[in-house]
C-alpha cells in the first residue's frame, strides 16, 4: 500500500473536527458505547495488541482489515492517528495523537446510529460521510454534465414535469447530482439513474427492463465468445507484457504472469526500484527494492482476485447464489449484470456485454468488520490470441490505487517457473 500522508492540522480544534474516519487507524480505540465487548482472550485483538479500548471483540485479523478500511475512508495512513516511538516505529498503543481519540468517539457514534436507528444492521459506516476525505464536506457535490448513457436512462416525465422538480428548469434539472464516470464499486452510469445496473425501460419512465436470460445462458455465451470450452481447457499459463499507469499518471513497464491454478505475479519496472506483488495460492507478498512485505486480510484477497485466467471455466464453482440481476450500460454498450458471492465475505457483480457476451467489468466488495471496500476491474480491447479472446486493456481501481494496464504482448502456455510466485527469502540483516 502507498497511503497518502496526512498533514497535521494547525490546531486542536481542527484535529477534533477532523472527525475521523481518519482517526480511524486506531489499533486502540474507545470505550464501547453501543456494544459491550466480551472478555478478551488470546484470539481477540487485546490478546495481541496493547491498549485496545473498543473493537475488543475483533480478532487480530479483523482488526487489521478494519484499519485498512479506515485508511481507505479517510484518504490517509497509519500516521493519521498513531505516533512513532523513540525507535522510529509506530507505537500503536500510545494515545498521544488527538485524531486517535476522536476516532474512538466516531466509532462509538457510528455504532450507536446503527443500533438506535437500524436495528443493529450495518447501514451507516465511516464512509457514509468521509468518502475518502479527511474532513467530511457539509455540501453536496456540484452538478456535472450528464453522460449520454445517463440521459438515455432518464424518465421522460419527472415528478415535477419534464425536466424534474420545478418545470421549466434548465436541461438536466432533477438529474442525479453527479454525472461523471462511476467511481470504483458503483454500478454503471445508467444504473445509478434507475437503481443498481438498471436501465430505462421502453417508453422512458416505465421502469427497468427485467433480464430474460438465465445464468447458464449468460455463462455459455461468455465461454463461446472467448473461444469455447475446448480451447480454454488447454490454457495453463498466461504471460502479459506492456505498460501500467498509476493514479499519479506515471507509466512503467509491467509483466503479469498468472496460472490456471490461481497464482499471479505482477512485476513493475518503476523508479526508483522494481516492485512486485504476488499470490502463491495461499499467501500474498510484495517487494519494493530490497523491502519485503507480507499481505494479509483484504489486501491479500485483493491481490489474489486479479488472478482471473481460470475464471471463465470456474464461475459456477467459484460463486454461490449466482443470479442474473439487471441490464445496464458501460461506455455506451448494453450490459447484463450477474451477482454472486465468494467465500470470505466477498461479493461480486459481473457485467457482460450483451452483444459480444464478453466480460466488461467486475465490481468486487470486500467485507471488513466496519464496512465494505470496493474494487473495480474493467476489461477492454479484446483480441484473439491462439484462438482465445483476451483483453489487452485492464483497469484495476481499488480504495487506494489505480492501475491502467495496456498490454502489447500476450502469450498462453509459456513455461513459468513456480518459484516465480514464491516469496523470496528476506535479505540478511546488515
Amino acid at each position: 500500500m502507498h497511503a497518502r500522508p496526512i498533514p497535521h492540522p494547525a490546531s486542536r480544534t481542527s484535529a477534533v473536527r477532523l472527525g475521523v474516519g481518519v482517526a480511524a487507524l486506531i489499533l486502540a480505540a474507545v470505550t464501547a458505547q453501543a456494544q459491550p465487548a466480551p472478555a478478551p482472550n488470546a484470539a481477540q485483538a487485546p490478546g495481541t495488541y496493547k491498549n485496545v479500548q473498543i473493537l475488543k471483540e475483533m480478532s487480530p485479523a479483523q482488526l487489521h482489515d478494519t484499519m485498512v478500511f479506515f485508511t481507505a475512508i479517510s484518504g490517509g495512513n497509519c500516521q493519521g492517528c498513531h505516533v512513532r516511538g523513540a525507535d522510529g516505529e509506530l507505537a500503536f498503543e500510545k494515545d498521544d495523537n488527538d485524531h486517535k481519540t476522536t476516532a474512538r468517539t466516531m466509532i462509538g457514534m457510528v455504532r450507536a446510529i446503527n443500533t438506535q436507528h437500524f436495528k443493529g444492521e450495518e447501514r451507516v459506516t465511516c464512509a457514509t460521510c468521509h468518502q475518502g476525505r479527511r474532513e467530511p464536506s457539509p455540501l453536496p457535490p456540484l452538478a456535472m454534465a450528464m453522460t449520454p448513457d445517463q440521459l438515455a436512462a432518464q424518465p421522460q416525465q419527472g415528478r415535477g414535469g419534464a425536466g424534474g422538480p420545478g418545470a421549466g428548469g434548465p436541461p438536466g434539472a432533477g438529474a442525479p447530482p453527479t454525472g461523471g464516470p462511476p467511481a470504483a464499486g458503483q454500478p454503471p452510469a445508467a444504473g445509478r439513474a434507475q437503481g443498481p445496473g438498471g436501465q430505462a425501460g421502453p417508453g422512458g419512465g416505465r421502469g427497468p427492463q427485467r433480464p430474460a436470460e438465465t445464468v447458464d445462458q449468460v455463462l455459455d455465451k461468455y465461454i463461446q465468445a472467448l473461444g469455447g470450452r475446448d480451447a480454454l481447457a488447454k490454457v495453463t499459463t498466461r504471460v502479459r507484457r506492456g505498460t501500467v499507469t498509476n493514479r499519479a499518471n506515471q507509466t512503467s513497464n509491467v509483466i503479469v504472469e498468472d496460472t490456471a491454478s490461481g497464482l499471479i505475479r505482477t512485476t513493475i519496472d518503476g523508479a526508483p526500484a522494481q516492485s512486485t506483488r504476488a499470490f502463491d495460492g495461499k499467501a500474498a507478498w510484495g517487494q519494493n527494492g530490497p523491502r519485503l512485505r507480507d499481505f494479509e486480510g483484504v489486501e491479500a484477497t485483493n491481490i489474489s482476485l486479479a488472478a482471473d485466467l481460470a475464471l471463465p471455466m470456474s464461475l459456477k464453482d467459484t460463486y454461490s447464489a449466482l443470479a442474473v440481476q439487471a441490464y445496464g450500460r458501460i461506455a455506451g454498450h448494453q450490459v447484463i449484470s450477474m451477482q454472486g458471492r465468494r467465500t470470505g465475505g466477498v461479493s461480486e457483480q459481473l457485467m457482460f456485454d450483451r452483444e459480444s457476451g464478453l466480460l466488461a467489468r467486475r465490481i468486487i466488495r470486500l467485507k471488513t468488520p466496519m464496512g465494505e471496500l470496493p474494487v473495480q476491474i474493467d476489461y477492454a480491447d479484446y483480441r484473439a490470441v491462439d484462438g482465445i479472446q483476451t483483453p489487452f486493456e485492464v483497469r484495476i481501481t481499488d480504495w487506494e490505487s489505480v492501475s491502467a494496464l495496456k498490454f502489447s504482448e500476450v502469450a498462453f502456455n509459456q513455461a513459468v517457473d513456480p518459484a516465480r510466485f514464491a516469496r523470496p527469502a528476506a535479505p540478511p540483516a546488515r
